[in-house]
């Protein structure tokens, strides 16, 4: 959309656009690959998709597909489910135009061939929903294996065929299921076992803390890394399921573990082993005081300040059986960690990705240091040859000084230093288990010899959600700062969302999880991610409903700031939003009302101003309890909606009633009736309120005229804002009509700036809008201030929830196409199906393709602009022209010229819009 009168077009300042000198390295290649990944993913969806929008008439198959992407609790093919009523998922697509399903049969059983459910035969129920399914069968066992398909029902009544068989393993439901006993002793543990029968199926259930590294005969378990999260461990301990059928072996067996110590700063064993012979035998081996244990190499690990490895201390053959356990002493029992132990159901953090250095300096007499290119979060993989008892010394840093030499001073108290003592045997290739950092650059001393540009080589570690957004446009900073957000906001996902990835903190702060939710979920599969958080910011919550700033509760505040408190509410509510999770806002809303009334505890004539952040890094600083007031309000405003959701009308109503209190109280105390401003005016005082309707209709237009000057005319289109102000502001300048305005904030590239951190080298989003490489701040880590990324998707891509809608079902597509943006595209794979617009423009002519999941629909705008003799066609087809409809074709409802757009009403399909005129 072009501008408001009053945001005359200004000149175009020269954008600076950094040359890339990494354009070859592998770092660079990952947004190929991970559009590649995508592509291949979801690539029977987009060709389905593809032939349902090519041409309209192209209507000769009038069969639903198959219904695919088959799910439980968000997961594929899930170990561990520990719910007895998991839900199911499915996406559909359909040849045709408009469709929906309209019922469907979902059956469970016991063998993947049954085709009968013996556990669950839904019959044929008649719901266009294919999401949140709520099983409803006999009772669910224990460590058992079950499979499932679905069929469904299109508008017209024709059936589809039944999906792929599906499986899901439950997980141990009862305390009772668990045998094993709490262990301890050194970092090895050990236990052979001798199996009759060969195994027909085989499963291990391990809560090792802090981390474990489960190992049967001689092999890795699974790829896991970091395991298990990171919880609040006297509430909950998180265990993890694996089909180790196929490393069980009939005979002799052995079991090793090696643990660290993590967050936990302590190690603990509590394992299980469940096999099933090919004739008929049960057997169970558990963790108890049999176990034998012992030191093992690693002879120091730290998350923070790194890990020390001595390979002369490895024993050769200590995982396989037969193993002589001389000096190994029998584990001992330790005390429980004190939380009840639930199933790991989330994507594991793993090794995603390697990269080689792009290049190796020599700064000063047997100091190298290597540069990845690119900031991430992980470890080093060394490969070395040299004498016994070498020491290798790997430091990490996202910094140089001037003389080439790594700079940790934005480190802190965190080491960030690996150790590795060579054993002396030919070449040796050595990576860390237990610790994990955020770097640039490997500084590498004590190398024997010299070293090659791929002798030390990145390891990209985090939670690996799989990416399911892409944006793109032709102005290549707005692309930048998209990668810049990709990175910043994956590698900062380490079972929980961290504020930073280097130094000694790396906490779950909550404001900064709050304000990047929304990106997030646009760029990754996130719903079984944050409804894991949701359950430990349950767990952390006080008897008087206060929850802590971080989550789990390390540092920070008790009662947390209402800016980082708010995480609770807010992405429950996301949760129902983006994925129509209701049962999220069931199970946390006695939580969220014991939150919201500790809050109104504290109020002070009608309002929350206790702060300790506010509008954190700020430039011009808001009142820390016009912050407060506003979460405050938008928490009560949640929660009544989520009361309305859940058929609570009484509550609702209430707290609909104090939402009018709070209103009044904050325009009493904040707004200036002279000024028209609301706290003196920043850029976030009078955002906020405009945001979240807190500001009189009558007094909109003066307070957003206020802060469309302080933008424009007072800080010559720069951001003065904090997390929070950044988080909200872009959707306020749209939502008044000046997207150009938004547009050319993001384009700057002088401070402050997004594209001032990519002048002056960034690869992911730094905590403050400066430079600064002192030893307290800056963190050039820190996704913080990535909120800006939804805004590419709603806006230039033009991808929006419709109101009151969720889950995709109902859309509105409205790309905004401002200043000299020639093209832009998005897409997202919800959990409806994915969703995409990308639009072209020239002088005369637009052409918008869009996609539309089946059972959805879309309001879809085409701006005019000044173009006169308007004629409009889909896939080829004139349906507008000389002021009218010239003809329907399939999947479009309403087709109509209004407010300088056009707003065509379509269902689901794939349609291509082409606009010209003079």
């Amino acid at each position: 959309m072009t501008s408001s009168p009053e945001n005359r077009p200004r000149k175009q300042k020269n954008v600076f656009v950094r040359k890339n000198r990494i354009s070859r390295h592998p770092a660079l290649f990952l947004p190929l690959i991970t559009g590649l990944f995508f592509l291949f993913l979801f690539l029977p969806a987009i060709l389905t998709a593809g032939t349902a929008g090519s041409a309209p008439n192209n209507e000769t198959q009038t069969r639903p597909s198959a219904p695919f992407d088959l799910r439980v609790e968000y997961l594929l093919n899930p170990l561990g489910v520990d719910t007895q009523k998991p839900r199911f998922f499915w996406k559909n697509d359909h040849p045709q135009r408009g469709q929906k399903q309209t019922a469907f049969q979902l059956i469970v059983s016991t063998s993947p061939a049954a085709e009968r459910g013996d556990l669950w035969d839904s019959g044929k129920i008649n719901t266009e929903s294919s999401i949140q399914i709520v099983y409803g069968g006999k009772p669910l066992q224990s460590n058992r294996t079950y499979y499932w398909k679905v069929r469904i029902w299109d508008a017209s009544g024709e059936e589809s065929p039944w999906s792929e068989v599906a499986r899901f393993d439950t997980g141990l439901f009862s305390p009772s299921d668990w045998k094993g006993e709490w262990i301890g002793g050194e970092n090895l543990f050990r236990k052979e076992f001798n199996l009759p029968e060969t195994p027909k199926r085989a499963r291990a259930f391990i809560a090792g803390l802090g981390y474990y590294e489960l190992r049967i005969n001689g092999q890795k378990v699974g790829d896991h890394v970091l395991d298990p999260g990171w919880t609040t461990y006297s509430r909950r301990v998180l265990y993890v399921a694996y089909d180790v059928t196929s490393l069980i072996k009939k005979g002799r067996n052995a079991i090793g573990v090696i643990l660290g110590e993590g967050w936990y700063k302590s190690r603990a064993l509590r394992f299980q082993l469940y096999i099933e012979g090919e004739e008929g035998l049960l057997m169970e081996v558990h963790s108890d005081t049999a176990w034998r244990t012992a030191p093992g190499p690693i002879v120091e690990d730290s998350i923070y300040h790194g890990e020390t490895y001595d390979a002369r201390l490895e024993q050769p053959g200590w995982d396989l059986p037969d193993f002589n356990e001389k000096g190994w002493k029998p584990a001992v029992k330790v005390k429980a960690p004190g939380g009840v132990l639930s199933a790991q159901l989330i994507p594991p953090i793993k090794v995603v990705d390697t990269i080689v250095p792009l290049v190796m300096t020599n700064p000063a007499p047997g100091v190298y240091v290597f540069d990845l290119g690119q900031n991430i979060s992980g470890w080093a993989e060394l490969r070395v040859r040299g004498p016994r008892g070498a020491e290798v010394r790997l430091r990490f840093a996202e910094l140089l000084y001037d003389n080439g030499l790594i700079n940790q001073e934005n480190l802190r108290s965190a080491r960030a230093e690996d150790r590795y003592i060579l054993k002396g045997e030919g070449e040796e290739v050595w990576e860390p288990r237990f610790t994990y950092h955020g770097f640039r650059y490997i500084e590498v001393t004590g190398y024997p010899g010299t070293p090659k540009i791929d002798s030390i080589r990145a390891r990209v570690v985090h939670t690996a959600v799989s990416p399911v957004g892409n944006f793109s446009c032709s102005k290549q900073i707005i692309n930048d700062i998209q990668r810049l957000i990709l990175w910043g906001q994956k590698t900062n996902l380490h079972s929980i969302p961290t504020d930073c990835d280097q130094r000694d903190e790396r906490m779950g702060w909550m404001g900064d999880a709050q304000v990047t939710a929304e990106e997030a979920i646009l760029n990754y599969d996130m719903a079984a991610f944050y409804a894991n958080f949701l359950r430990n910011i349950r767990d952390v919550q006080g008897e008087d409903g206060s929850i802590t700033d971080t989550v789990p509760h390390v540092w920070g505040s008790r009662p947390a700031d209402p800016a980082w408190g708010t995480a609770y509410p807010l992405i429950a509510w996301y949760m129902y939003q983006y994925y129509g999770d209701r049962r999220i806002l069931e199970e946390h809303y006695d939580g969220l009302v014991k939150y919201v009334e500790f809050l109104r505890g504290k109020a002070e004539g009608g309002l929350v101003k206790f702060s300790h952040y506010g509008d954190w890094v700020a430039i011009d600083k808001c009142p820390g309890g016009l912050v407060s007031s506003f979460y405050y309000y938008y928490d009560v405003k949640i929660l009544s909606e989520a009361a309305r959701v859940l058929g609570r009308q009484t509550k609702a109503d209430q707290y609909e009633k104090l939402l009018a209190e709070i209103k009044d109280a904050f325009n009493r105390t904040y707004f200036d009736p002279v000024t028209r401003n609301y706290a003196g005016g920043s850029q976030t005082a009078n955002a906020l309120p405009l945001f979240i309707g807190l500001v009189p209709d009558n007094l909109r237009r003066s307070v957003w005229g206020n802060l469309f000057n302080d933008l424009v005319y007072i800080h010559d289109s720069h951001l003065t804002t904090g997390i929070i102000g950044t988080k909200y502001i872009f959707d306020v300048i749209t939502a008044f009509g000046n997207s150009d305005l938004a547009y050319d904030i993001l384009t700057r590239t002088d401070f402050p700036s997004y594209g001032y951190m990519i002048k002056n080298g960034a690869t992911t989003l730094w905590e403050l809008w400066q430079k600064r490489e002192g030893p307290s701040m800056n963190s050039h880590n820190h996704p913080m201030f990535g909120s800006a990324g939804a805004w590419f998707y709603r806006a230039l891509a033009g991808i929006n929830l419709a109101p009151d809608s969720q889950a995709f079902r109902k859309l509105i597509i409205r790309p905004q196409m401002v200043r000299d943006l020639t093209h832009a595209s998005g897409s997202t794979y919800t959990i409806n199906g994915p969703v995409s617009c990308s639009w072209q423009r020239t002088d005369r002519k637009i052409i918008v393709e869009v996609a539309i999941p089946m059972g959805s629909q879309a309001e879809i705008y085409i701006p005019v602009f000044k173009l006169r003799n308007l004629k409009l066609s889909e896939s080829g087809e004139l349906i507008w022209a000389e002021n009218r409809l010239q003809k329907k074709v399939p999947g479009i409802e309403d087709v109509q010229q209004k407010g300088g757009n056009f707003i065509i009403k379509a269902g689901s399909g794939r349609y291509v819009f082409a606009l010209e005129g003079e």
